[in-house]
């Protein structure tokens, strides 16, 4: 009985281990907060290459970065080859559909650091994927969940960035020099590339910064995550 049991656990490794090397399944963690608050940092995922991703799934594909080198990051896929994109005032539009609506998403925020102090700083302390910064000596821009936010019982206003230096050239226009991170559009998707973006939409490096994704660089979806 034992030899059975030893033999069918060499088995089970060794097909593990054949997934691992083709691909069919990939085991990663979430270092970073630019999933939020969909795929929480700190936590792991499944995924695999038998699956090709669709609109709005979650996928993760190889990148090169000039400060971290090569790098596998996970995002979420909005917009296929020829889809149009268009980002107004920081919300996604695909094809003249508002995707984001379907989406919890987190963004940042602009409020009192009295009001941060009153209401929101405990919260901060208990979980560590939130972030906030001063932006002068009485008010801090903090980075929220849209379902945490709409439970507060004061207003806030979303801060949204009108920075253009960073855009990436594969969105930058020629013509149009008022576009934005946060307002583009539109652009059509080119054949063989895919436009992916973090769900912590103002603090994320996702295609507006680091351009279309390549379809030989997109690894697989998401499985699952714990």
């Amino acid at each position: 009985m034992k030899k059975k049991i030893t033999y069918l656990l060499i088995v089970m490794v060794i097909i593990f281990g054949v997934a691992r090397l083709t691909g069919m399944i990939s085991y990663y963690n979430i270092a970073s907060t630019g999933t939020e608050p969909n795929l929480k940092l700190n936590s792991h995922f499944v995924g695999s290459n038998l699956i090709t991703p669709k609109r709005l799934d979650f996928a993760y594909y190889n990148s090169v970065n000039e400060q971290f080198g090569k790098m596998t990051i996970i995002q979420r896929l909005i917009a296929l080859p020829n889809d149009v994109v268009r980002c107004v005032d920081g919300k996604f539009f695909v094809n003249d559909k508002n995707i984001d609506n379907a989406l919890s998403l987190r963004y940042s925020y602009k409020l009192s650091k009295e009001d941060f102090n009153t209401h929101i700083i405990n919260d901060f302390v208990d979980d560590e994927s939130f972030y906030a910064y001063p932006t002068s000596s009485d008010s801090i821009v903090a980075f929220l969940d849209e379902d945490y936010v709409k439970d507060l019982t004061f207003n806030l206003k979303r801060e949204l960035s009108h920075d253009s230096s960073n855009l990436s050239k594969d969105i930058k226009s020629k013509t149009n020099l008022s576009w934005t991170i946060n307002n583009f559009g539109p652009i059509t998707i080119p054949a063989g590339k895919y436009f992916f973006v973090g769900d912590n939409r103002d603090n994320s490096l996702d295609s507006r910064y680091s351009g279309f994704v390549d379809e030989e660089d997109i690894k697989g979806a998401l499985l699952f995550q714990f």
